[in-house]
């Protein structure tokens, strides 16, 4: 129904007390007594004396380090804000199933950080965590695509359920407890790209598995079927889609973070859209400039398509996922950075003007691969009369085509930057290099709050 959202939203925020029929005023208060006594009642039960628990726990606890944000809080809440900030510029490494490693090492920290562990412990469950997504992932291989589920979130919390599982000591009962309440959390909605939601959804992920985990280690179940062929997350998620679950049998026999190999961004915005930016940089470096472009079209497949927008953004957040902008500012300026993604650098009339020439299309010619490679055909007509044409099968950061160690640590130092001091840059990432030679995470993830 068109424009349901702003019927929805008109009704709720247009709601009053005094619009109310009294049967409808008593109806609700009948659902107030009815509720609020069968809670009283619960109360005393041990699944809500387990949550109570833990929310007292919680209370009192300055247990983790929110990253560059220069406090520490509970460790759910701390999970919350570093998985949100691990995918807030959209800059973080992807995978064939979205950006697995945005939820899964800020719980794999905040756990960590929380409960004492060691280098190896992190880098064990960072590992854990990974290859149970990455078997998801390759076991409902078109989640995102038809299901339209973001698998940042909704696998993903699964997979920060398994890495704090691991760092809390649970054994395998109670680890298949943690995941299946973690399948109960699962979520994200691929319609809150471009929206500050979309970062949550990674936040959500990292909460979700610190909170499934310290439930299961205080004995709190879940059904054993959550996690079976056929039922849980298989047949929920992946309901009417293509499902397998063979990929797991070779979970602990071969490792799919190195055999599929992760995906490093060289530009911080949408990594639908990255493909194009190659071919666009690639014409730039032979000299192409934005005073002879007449019209350019993009070929794309059909999940960019339907992803990254085809318009004008209004915003620095809307701009990590518009072609035209982007593709406007790489032919523009010949690189993508932090600052190409504000509010300021989206209104820029000069880019704007350049942006309205370039068009994405559908291209059935273009299909996305097993692996997640999403090619992109660029055509660009000239001023003259003439007409430049590249295409790009396979983007720059992935496997294919992998960034030099120097460049990943001259991405890392920029980031870093923005939240420490140089000083305090050169210690992290000594300390990443040598993780498991760490007898305790606490002094790396001190360095990681920032300023205090």
């Amino acid at each position: 129904m068109d424009g349901l959202a702003d019927k929805v939203s008109a009704f709720v925020a247009g709601s009053d007390f005094d619009g109310l029929p009294p049967e409808v005023v008593a109806a609700a208060k009948a659902a107030f007594l009815d509720c609020v006594g069968v809670a009283l009642a619960g109360s005393e039960e041990e699944s809500a004396r387990i949550c109570g628990a833990l929310a007292q726990q919680e209370s009192r606890a300055a247990e983790a380090t929110a990253i560059g944000q220069g406090f520490r809080t509970s460790a759910t809440l701390a999970a919350l804000c570093n998985g949100t900030s691990a995918h807030a510029l959209d800059y973080d490494h992807s995978y064939l199933m979205g950006q697995p490693t945005a939820g899964l090492i800020p719980a794999v920290l905040t756990m960590g950080e929380a409960s004492g562990a060691s280098g190896r412990d992190v880098l064990a469950a960072y590992v854990a965590g990974f290859e149970v997504v990455s078997r998801l992932a390759h076991s409902m291989p078109q989640l995102s695509t038809h299901g339209h589920w973001h698998a940042t979130s909704s696998f993903g919390t699964v997979g920060a359920a398994a890495c704090c599982a691991r760092l809390a000591g649970l054994d395998a009962g109670a680890t298949r407890h943690a995941l299946g309440i973690a399948a109960s959390m699962a979520s994200g909605m691929v319609w809150n790209f471009a929206t500050m939601t979309k970062p949550l959804h990674s936040g959500l992920a990292a909460q979700n598995g610190v909170l499934a985990a310290r439930l299961a280690a205080q004995g709190f179940t879940s059904s054993p079927a959550t996690l079976e062929e056929g039922k849980g997350v298989f047949d929920c998620f992946g309901r009417g889609l293509e499902c397998d679950a063979s990929p797991f049998e070779t979970l602990g026999r071969a490792f799919d973070l190195t055999g599929m190999g992760v995906s490093i961004k060289p530009y911080p915005c949408g990594g639908l859209t990255h493909a194009a930016v190659d071919a666009v940089l690639e014409l730039r470096e032979e000299g192409l400039r934005p005073e002879q472009v007449d019209s350019m079209r993009v070929g794309v497949t059909s999940q960019v398509f339907d992803r990254i927008m085809n318009a004008l953004p209004a915003n620095g957040i809307q701009s990590k996922f518009s072609m035209p902008y982007i593709l406007a500012r790489a032919l523009a300026d010949g690189a993508l950075v932090l600052d190409t993604f504000t509010d300021e650098a989206a209104a820029d009339p000069a880019i704007r003007r350049v942006a309205g020439s370039i068009v994405m299309e559908l291209d059935d010619g273009l299909v996305e691969t097993a692996d997640g490679a999403r090619p992109a055909d660029v055509t660009v007509r000239l001023k003259d009369g003439g007409e430049l044409r590249r295409r790009v099968d396979h983007s720059r950061g992935r496997p294919e085509r992998p960034l030099t160690a120097a460049e990943l640590r001259d991405k890392f130092d920029t980031c870093a930057s923005r939240a420490l001091d140089p000083e305090q840059v050169a210690q992290v990432a000594d300390l990443i290099d040598g993780l498991e030679g760490l007898e305790s995470i606490s002094g790396l993830c001190e360095l990681l709050g920032g300023p205090k």
